[in-house]
């Protein structure tokens, strides 16, 4: 249990500048023109969280 613990904790570490690791992997989501307009809703608003989670 402790060795999960553990495990689970060190995905919430911090760089140096306070941004955390999933920063690093969770990249923009792009749209195609083929995309309803609640697809590209959808994804607008979450480039929108991401930027404003990884704010830098």
């Amino acid at each position: 249990m402790l060795a999960v613990s553990l495990t689970l904790l060190a995905g919430c570490q911090t760089t140096g500048s306070g941004v955390t690791e999933v920063c690093a992997v969770w990249k923009p989501v792009l749209w195609s023109s083929r995309d309803t307009p609640e697809t590209i809703d959808g994804v607008k608003g979450n480039n929108a969280r991401r930027a404003a989670w990884c704010r830098t």
